[in-house]
């Protein structure tokens, strides 16, 4: 099936992904680390730090250099007193056991701030790049004011509206249509709002699936009460087992803000 295509160089990027990750706080580590070479980019976003939980805001950062091993990292310090964020870059850490496949060097940390005027700077060596960091209960917006080696990869995130969540679908071209009509199944039995971002700056959904013949752009929508999406789980699942299983190449999911997750595949597997 289509999805076959898109999930082992997804796989592949998540094993470069956990390594990376589960390794970046170990700043301590007695291999001489390497200077950073090119421009830093980051990310000041919402991200989960485990399945089924409220967002949390996170720093992310890549290097602009691609290496050929993808387990590379970048080691820093972090540091927050009061309304001042100071990332210290200390280099590049390259491990033994290289997984060779082309990546960035990359680290990510989250951050425990709230709704607020951050100062944000990041040091390394003699330098430091200075911006100004806004968060609301609906943004994060990064402002420049001084930067040399670090570029932001977005200037405005808009957050996960509580209560959210994103449906998406991918199939073939002749099977289109299944993705309204499930959508027109799913509008009948829960009360939704559908609602729509800004057209400008990044969000924290996709903006559609990905790897189809066919991938509808992403629709995103508000509910009552958590038990709704839970419905719409059944619903997806219902629909799987009496429409979806008679085609090959369709995929439908159902996200929330909190990352729980519905996919019409796992009920097909049944």
């Amino acid at each position: 099936m289509q999805r076959n295509h898109i999930l082992i160089p997804l796989l592949l990027a998540a094993i470069c992904l956990f390594i990376s990750c589960s390794e970046k706080l170990d700043t301590t580590t007695p291999s001489p680390n390497a200077p950073i070479e090119g421009k830093i980019i980051f990310e000041v976003h919402e991200g989960h730090e485990e399945y089924n939980c409220e967002p949390s805001i996170m720093l992310s950062m890549a290097t602009e250099k691609i290496y050929p091993c993808c387990n590379n990292r970048i080691v820093f310090d972090i540091s927050l007193r009061e309304n001042n964020i100071s990332v210290q870059l200390l280099g590049i850490h390259i491990p033994d056991n290289c997984l060779t496949a082309l990546g960035r060097a990359r680290s990510e940390k989250f951050l425990n701030i709230h709704e607020g005027v951050y100062r944000l700077n990041f040091l390394y060596e003699f330098f430091m790049d200075e911006y100004l960091l806004i968060v609301t209960d609906s943004s994060i917006e990064v402002i420049k004011k001084k930067y040399q080696f670090t570029v932001p990869e977005f200037e405005v995130f808009w957050r996960y509206p509580p209560n959210s969540f994103v449906y998406l679908c991918g199939t073939k071209t002749e099977t289109s249509w299944i993705c309204q009509d499930f959508l027109n199944t799913l509008l009948i039995e829960i009360d939704l709002q559908e609602f729509q971002f800004p057209d400008y700056g990044e969000i924290c959904y996709p903006r559609s699936s990905m790897g189809h013949y066919y991938d509808m752009p992403a629709r995103y929508f508000l509910y009552d009460r958590e038990e709704d999406f839970d419905r719409a789980g059944e619903i997806l699942e219902e629909y799987t087992k009496s429409v979806i299983v008679n085609y090959s190449g369709v995929s439908v999911w159902l996200t929330n803000w909190k990352d729980k997750a519905y996919e019409s595949w796992l009920f097909d597997s049944d």
